[in-house]
């Protein structure tokens, strides 16, 4: 009110608009101030906002701390130094100390503030350099103070920041979406689906597809020992791959339980190749061919423990993937023996010349066909002693120059029949006839079939089912 009002006039003016009880006609001005003095007792006082606030408990607003004061967050998905680390030291002495305010939370309960929206990496630089120089400068830091939420909603503030500055790593990532969803389920009590885990990453203030979380969460779950070499693409080709083993190995009842060690196996073994010899701060993407030799080496570990051909694996993997229904249990293990459709050709004369060179071998003796190619002596033998010649056919198409058709099904008792040792072979003999090496350093590609360590499941069976047999009844020399 300005100094000019009486106490009459401002007596008046609020008996007026009914905030002041009117006086008696006669009252005098000790009287109207009496009552003035009388209302302004009785007006309640201004609200508190944080009179509900338990003690330790923070509001979001500015403040000074002390850099000692303020930790770096302990679960950080960062994993390496910060590249950027000499380049923001120099400026942040440059500038004689941190003119931008970080951002700060505190669990509750805590005395300690620490790092919210990222700012690790400032907060240690200007540790350093108080502990170095104890100058004024870098003693105390502008933060902003956030109310704690929970602990996802940190997580979720720090990968964001990560994303915004695009200075993480694939492997980062996934570390720090791993323990998202860790994080989210041990606060809803329950299991998120791959979607829900996109949604509360959004609330969080995250971008995170259901397809980017799959790759991140696979790569924790398989990969960790190659993770810092991982990227979205790499890590894409490889969980594509072993889906579709894993769908043929479902199809075929392998035992997850080896399939798992042995998987750990390879990509232990593929660690120590990769990480040979490189950085670990700055470490290399996994390039091309080097994934294509972990979804090789992955085919060929299926194919081991399936006991089948790695091209037999290959082919029916890609088969799978590039299904566009799902394919029963009973079609895909026909893919697994299936052979190779031939090259279709235009020419009338090269489509007869092949298909006579594919016909049924009319003898035991002589392999020959009008194609003038001959087989092994030592095949033709094997093949007889197992009763596979009628599955042999000669293929000039093929790397030793004959193919491998399906085995009849047998009727009957296997055991009895002899019919695991005849599989065992039939097996070997397929894999030997798409083999492209293996003549040239071996005179017998029997025997350079068995040096294979790809073959030795199947080799296994076969002598399971020879020493069987001998056991029932020694091999007389007619036989032999």
């Amino acid at each position: 009110m300005p100094d000019s009002i009486s106490v009459k006039e401002l007596a008046q003016h609020m008996e007026k608009r009914g905030k002041l009880q009117a006086p008696a006609s006669n009252a005098t001005t000790g009287e109207r101030r009496a009552l003035l003095v009388q209302h302004s007792l009785a007006l309640k006082e201004a609200a508190n906002a944080a009179a509900d606030l338990q003690p330790g408990e923070d509001v979001d607003g500015w403040m000074l701390l002390r850099c000692m004061d303020i930790d770096c967050y302990d679960r950080n998905p960062r994993v390496r130094t910060n590249k950027r680390y000499a380049d923001i030291r120099a400026s942040i002495e440059a500038r004689g100390g941190l003119k931008d305010a970080l951002s700060v939370t505190r669990r509750p309960g805590a005395s300690r503030y620490m790092c919210y929206f990222g700012g690790n990496t400032r907060l240690q630089i200007v540790q350093e350099l108080w502990l170095e120089t104890h100058d004024a400068r870098y003693e105390w830091i502008r933060v902003v103070v956030h109310r704690w939420l929970s602990e996802a909603d940190v997580i979720a503030a720090h990968l964001a920041e990560n994303e915004n500055r695009a200075e993480t790593l694939f492997w980062e990532k996934a570390r720090g979406t791993a323990l998202l969803k860790s994080e989210l389920e041990s606060e809803l009590k329950r299991a998120l689906s791959l979607r829900e885990l996109s949604e509360h990453a959004q609330r969080c203030g995250l971008k995170l597809h259901s397809v980017t979380a799959s790759n991140y969460l696979f790569a924790i779950d398989y990969l960790a020992p190659i993770g810092l070499h991982l990227t979205h693409e790499s890590t894409a080709a490889i969980r594509s791959r072993f889906g579709c083993l894993d769908k043929l190995a479902n199809a075929l009842n392998l035992d997850p339980l080896v399939r798992q060690t042995a998987f750990e196996e390879l990509v232990a073994d593929l660690a120590t190749e990769i990480n040979a010899g490189r950085e670990m701060d700055d470490p290399p993407r996994l390039c091309k061919d080097e994934v294509e030799t972990i979804l090789s080496r992955m085919t060929s570990l299926f194919a081991t423990l399936a006991q089948c051909t790695p091209a037999a694996a290959e082919r029916a993997a890609l088969q799978l993937a590039g299904a566009d229904r799902q394919l029963p249990d009973s079609e895909i293990r026909r893919l697994l023996c299936e052979l190779p459709p031939y090259d279709t050709v235009s020419d009338a004369t090269d489509a007869a010349e092949r298909g006579a060179a594919a016909a049924p071998l009319p003898t035991r003796k002589g392999w020959h066909t009008r194609t003038g190619i001959r087989l092994s002596k030592r095949i033709a033998d094997f093949a007889r002693v197992f009763r596979l010649s009628d599955c042999i056919r000669v293929d000039p198409a093929q790397p030793q120059g004959f193919c491998v058709e399906p085995l009849p099904t047998a009727h009957g008792d296997p055991e009895e029949t002899g019919q695991l040792g005849r599989v065992a072979a039939h097996r070997l003999l397929a894999q030997l006839s798409i083999r492209a090496g293996g003549c040239e350093t071996e005179a017998d590609p029997i025997v350079a079939l068995l040096r294979d360590p790809s073959s030795w499941a199947a080799t296994r069976s076969l002598l399971d089912a020879y020493h069987r047999a001998c056991a029932e009844k020694p091999p007389s020399v007619e036989e032999e």
